[in-house]
């Protein structure tokens, strides 16, 4: 196993690379690239730095839910502050030290179980994870025609009734074929949460996650309005979600060069030039990741949490996963 360090600058070179490469290849026009910034509209872009603070307060509702419906009892203040802080430390660790700081919070001030707490975790990922699938997918399908010359909302309609489709497939797969007793803690614990999805007590989590994306649109849709594009909300769902599904893979920093190749992509689809998308990722990184990182680092200030408490949580899962008894 490769240590954290070596880890991240093995990351830091493939930014590097991406970003080089990108260059490289593309021909640049820094006259351009400094007109779009001269010509920043800044009160749209300072209305979109409202958007990580209300994106992350309806995702801490969710989570709230998501507790509440372990029989765990936390305010959705602290539940707020726990994401905020959460978040900001996920931003400057390894791993998902972000994730288990959350469950350090809770498990403080309520009574909850390890593998209860962390279940409300991988289901508030969950959430997540489907609303870039439906757009992420849908959104490649749209750009490439593959349904033909319908709009935007119309793919998105039908990709719902295919993923819904295949989604309530395998819950009754699961349900019929594998038995709890039968399966690993590790294989346990992701049939638990898979099946979650579908109880009835999910809806609003459903509908805050809607919610949740819709204001996150908005707030890129003032961000691009602030440099002179405009977009319909379908299709910043589309690019943003395709960027995201791009971030994640493992082979940058931060997901840097990733996330600038990809924009540049998918913008060309509008006739958006490569200036022009790299001044946009830069104002997005600026108003969600660096701004969201700052307001939550004050709420870890208002409410701290020891790294090293979280480490050993996060320790203490793996071990749990590997095989010991629930």
């Amino acid at each position: 196993m490769k240590k954290p360090w070596v880890k991240t600058l093995l990351k830091i070179g493939g930014s590097v690379a991406i970003i080089w490469l990108m260059i490289r290849n593309i021909p640049w026009d820094r006259t351009e690239f400094n007109r779009v910034f001269h010509h920043l509209h800044l009160s749209w872009y300072l209305l979109s730095l409202t958007g990580v603070l209300l994106v992350l307060g309806i995702k801490s509702l969710r989570w709230n839910l998501l507790l509440v419906h372990e029989q765990c009892a936390y305010s959705k203040w602290n539940s707020f502050v726990a994401y905020m802080a959460s978040f900001t430390i996920g931003l400057i660790t390894p791993g998902r030290l972000g994730e288990i700081s959350r469950l350090y919070y809770v498990r403080e001030e309520a009574k909850i179980s390890f593998y209860n707490g962390f279940k409300t975790l991988i289901v508030d990922r969950i959430f997540d994870f489907a609303m870039l699938v439906w757009f992420g997918t849908t959104g490649m399908l749209f750009f490439y025609k593959v349904l033909g010359d319908i709009n935007g909302g119309g793919y998105l309609l039908v990709t719902a009734v295919v993923m819904l489709t295949a989604w309530i497939l395998i819950y009754f797969l699961l349900k019929s074929f594998v038995k709890k007793d039968t399966l690993k803690i590790g294989l346990r614990f992701i049939r638990e949460s898979w099946n979650e999805m579908f109880q009835s007590a999910m809806l609003w989590p459903w509908l805050l996650t809607l919610g949740a994306y819709f204001v996150f649109y908005v707030a890129n849709f003032w961000i691009f309005k602030s440099i002179g594009i405009q977009l319909s909300l379908i299709d910043i769902g589309f690019i943003l979600s395709l960027m995201s599904l791009a971030t994640l893979i493992p082979i940058s920093l931060a997901g840097f060069g990733t996330r600038e190749v990809s924009l540049v992509f998918l913008l060309s689809f509008y006739g958006i030039s490569p200036e022009v998308a790299i001044v946009f990722s830069l104002l997005q990184f600026t108003a969600f990741f660096l701004w969201g990182g700052l307001m939550g680092w004050l709420f870890w200030l208002y409410n701290p949490v020891k790294m090293s408490l979280m480490k050993e949580d996060y320790r203490s899962f793996m071990l749990y996963l590997r095989g010991s008894k629930q």
